[in-house]
């Protein structure tokens, strides 16, 4: 009779073929990942493998990958090498050398995946018409492959912003380097596990005259993260806008004794 778990390897080969092609994944892609993969499985054969493995059949296929000693098959890939970067957890091939281009990229697929920009959209455009705007046009782009979207939401002929959308604050030095980031007014990016890519961006770049905008989508809300809101409509809706610029205002001192 055949082994049940051997109805496993195309799901282990389609992570394995992944895993190979970027050496660098994280914890939440990987999930995800797992999760995508498992589709492929009937109901009763994925009852059965549990029922077989004692436990949840995803985590127990993420602890084959990534531990050494919960191994449940040989053509499970070895991700054992974990790092941190950037508040995230990301799992690495133990004879691939990572670079750091490689975790930059690990890290924006995933912002990708968990940030979506059309759930980013709804709220800012909420947000906005709060503020009496209304939206009169938006578009999809790519930039460097990933979807990001472009917002004009206008209050008046003398009132009007271009927002980019965008699914992590990691995008931000990519749409700067593009053209069309003369026209952007405004750049609203989601939360982070972290502050960390926000400190490492205030470090590193400077976008002039652009203002950053922070999307909490769970509370459906924004912050300022740079820059002073164009209009006090805008400024009286944010939701901490005081406890945002103090939180800047700190990182900005100790950066200031860092670098002395």
């Amino acid at each position: 009779m055949q082994d049940r778990k051997d109805i496993l390897l195309p799901v282990f080969t389609r992570l394995g073929d992944y895993a190979a092609k970027y050496g660098v994944i994280s914890e939440g892609e990987l999930r995800w990942l797992i999760r995508e993969a498992l589709k492929s499985l009937t109901r009763d054969d994925r009852a059965e493998l549990e029922k077989r493995l004692e436990g949840d059949l995803e985590d127990i296929i993420f602890r084959s990958i990534t531990s050494r000693d919960d191994k449940i098959s040989l053509f499970s890939p070895d991700m054992q090498t974990k790092v941190n970067y950037q508040g995230e957890i990301f799992y690495c091939l133990p004879t691939h050398r990572y670079m750091s281009a490689e975790l930059e990229e690990a890290f924006l697929r995933w912002s990708a995946l968990k940030n979506p920009v059309d759930t980013l959209k709804d709220v800012v455009i909420e947000f906005m018409n709060k503020a009496g705007y209304h939206i009169q046009e938006q578009k999809s782009s790519l930039l460097s492959g990933y979807r990001y979207i472009e917002l004009f939401a206008i209050k008046s002929s003398e009132k009007h912003i271009r927002i980019a959308v965008l699914s992590s604050i990691k995008f931000v030095p990519r749409l700067m380097n593009d053209a069309i980031t003369t026209t952007i007014d405004a750049i609203a990016v989601p939360t982070e596990s972290t502050p960390a890519p926000f400190i490492s961006f205030f470090r590193e770049y400077d976008v002039g005259d652009t203002v950053i905008w922070v999307v909490d989508v769970e509370k459906r809300t924004l912050d300022p993260f740079i820059g002073i809101a164009p209009d006090d409509d805008i400024e009286a809706n944010f939701a901490n806008p005081e406890k945002a610029r103090k939180a800047v205002s700190v990182w900005m001192k100790k950066m200031s004794m860092l670098d002395f």
